[in-house]
């Protein structure tokens, strides 16, 4: 189970995030220009992408703590992705692309943190059996690399004037491999059981309970808010205010994502120099800064330079967070704090993030989203450095 077992997990990261990269690159882009939504339209369908946050992740990972194979729940959730971007690459229906979207956010927003959690619960095992696992920071990687394939792959026809749709057709390939790798996972030894108490509840109090955690979650809830405007409209930026060719909105954030590829291999050696917390910091501040000069120099060269700020700025966002809520977690909830945390922090910023950044540019155009991110990144750093404490690793925190 060891070395096949990480390398098949690693595998699963890496098609399960090719799947969002086939999508998020020109996901606005394509609501613009093939079913003609507004900007207000583009941020109400990013609420739908989102609303089952609020549902889905704590539903589905308090069915993994509670004894449902991790396995399965993912082959369901491929196959409902497969069938949403079949749907939405036949249809031009307002009305149906919008429910679509609903079935697309209900079916993989839970997939991301189970696959954490599942992880985790593969890392202890793994301890148990007295072989050492891969840290995670290297097997999420595999991820980000996963997320870079669609837009080389969709260049070259997206450059000869293939239609936008095209993207949901990538999708479905990427959806269906994930599907099928599922059944390479090592099945994970069967977690306790709280006496008496739901998984869920035990994380929730977890989360919110101490007042050090409460402010990393305001933190990055804050955040967010500021991240979802960003993904949400930097690709119509590009397009219509830089002019950046549609083809080539995906290699430009392949630039930024290869960038965080180094940092994430980096980041062990990184972490044992200034800790989780001064990465996260570092990250918000790159966040910042990246939006603040965008809104300030709207051209190409410093859309290609700001890409440098993406390393950072994801493992703040996507990998210091998992690793921080795993410290909080007991085996019986592993799998339910990450399913929580989405929820009750990423999950309820994002729902909100998408009608309000949609409305920002709507009334104030389009640039004004990055003066809106850049704000709300710096007030979120700023929290982390005056009101959050390192959360220690549990051998640490044990009398």
């Amino acid at each position: 189970m060891g070395a096949r077992g990480m390398i098949a997990l690693s595998r699963q990261f890496f098609l399960a995030f090719a799947v969002v990269g086939s999508v998020t690159p020109l996901i606005t882009v394509f609501l613009k220009a093939e079913a003609g939504f507004s900007f207000l339209q583009i941020g109400l369908s990013m609420t739908l992408i989102n609303l089952p946050m609020l549902i889905s992740p704590g539903l589905i990972t308090l069915l993994a703590d509670r004894q449902v194979d991790s396995r399965k729940i993912l082959r369901t959730s491929f196959a409902i992705c497969t069938a949403v971007f079949l749907g939405m690459y036949f249809t031009q229906d307002t009305a149906l692309i919008l429910t679509l979207f609903v079935f697309y956010g209900l079916a993989f927003v839970a997939m991301l943190p189970l696959q954490d959690g599942y992880y985790f619960s593969l890392a202890e095992d793994l301890k148990n059996a007295g072989k050492e696992p891969l840290v995670y920071p290297t097997v999420r990687v595999w991820g980000t690399i996963g997320f870079i394939v669609p837009s080389l792959i969709l260049y070259y026809p997206l450059k000869e004037g293939a239609s936008l749709n095209s993207i949901m057709l990538c999708a479905v390939g990427f959806a269906l491999l994930s599907l099928v790798n599922t059944f390479t996972l090592p099945r994970i030894s069967p977690r306790p059981e709280l006496n008496g108490a739901l998984p869920s509840r035990k994380a929730l109090e977890a989360l919110w309970g101490q007042a050090n955690v409460r402010w990393l979650c305001i933190a990055l809830m804050i955040a967010y808010l500021a991240s979802s405007a960003y993904y949400g409209f930097i690709a119509n930026y590009m397009v219509d205010v830089i002019g950046v060719a549609e083809g080539l909105v995906g290699p430009i954030m392949c630039i930024g994502v290869a960038i965080e590829i180094a940092f994430t291999i980096w980041m062990p050696k990184l972490q044992a120099r200034i800790g989780l917390r001064g990465i996260l910091i570092a990250g918000l501040a790159c966040m910042s800064l990246r939006m603040g000069l965008l809104a300030v120099c709207p051209n190409i060269w410093t859309a290609l330079l700001t890409q440098a700020c993406h390393g950072l700025e994801v493992l703040a966002l996507f990998v210091v967070p998992v690793m921080f809520i795993n410290r909080l977690a007991g085996k019986e909830f592993r799998n339910s704090i990450q399913g929580m945390f989405i929820m009750t922090v990423s999950g309820s910023s994002r729902v909100v993030a998408g009608a309000l950044a949609g409305l920002v540019v709507s009334r104030f155009g389009l640039q004004s989203f990055l003066v809106y991110g850049t704000v709300l990144a710096f007030i979120a750093m700023m929290i982390v450095v005056l009101r959050f404490d390192r959360i220690p690793k549990q051998e640490e925190a044990a009398p």
